[in-house]
């Protein structure tokens, strides 16, 4: 391969690495906020706030929570264990926007936007670390050398 070639390579394999689990989220999370739209009726200043703290709270909880209030540092995977986690991540993203669409046909209102934001947040990270688990599982059984090694 050429030394152009092997540089593009390595900024898609950055651009990827560095943007996969946000980029996850990005998609979950609009087209949650998509679904509650088409679901729950006419949008309201109100609605879009409740998501906000819905998505944020739900985050900050499962942050406070695997760093056991943020006393301790959560190591990182390796690289090719994320790349393949995240491949999956169509799993965790669908769980979030299916949630949603459940809870804007179900309930409705402004009670549908806090729960959406909350539920839809932990169902992708909740999975999303699932995926992860089972990714690096999987690197075990079938690579000739551990991940960290890659």
């Amino acid at each position: 391969m050429s030394d152009f070639g092997e540089h593009y390579v390595r900024g898609l394999g950055t651009s990827v690495r560095n943007n996969a689990l946000a980029y996850g989220y990005s998609i979950m999370a609009t087209s949650s906020f998509g679904m509650l739209a088409h679901t729950d009726g006419p949008l309201t200043v109100l609605h879009i706030f409740m998501f906000v703290i819905g998505n944020s709270l739900a985050y900050a909880a499962v942050n406070a929570l695997v760093t056991r209030g943020f006393r301790r540092r959560v190591e990182q995977e390796p690289p090719v264990v994320m790349a393949l986690a995240t491949s999956f991540s169509v799993l965790s993203i669908s769980a979030g926007v299916g949630a949603t669409a459940l809870l804007g046909s179900a309930v409705g209102g402004w009670v549908a936007w806090l729960l959406a934001g909350l539920i839809s947040t932990w169902l992708f990270l909740s999975i999303g670390a699932l995926e992860m688990a089972l990714s690096r599982n999987l690197h075990l059984r079938v690579a000739d050398e551990a991940p960290e090694e890659r």
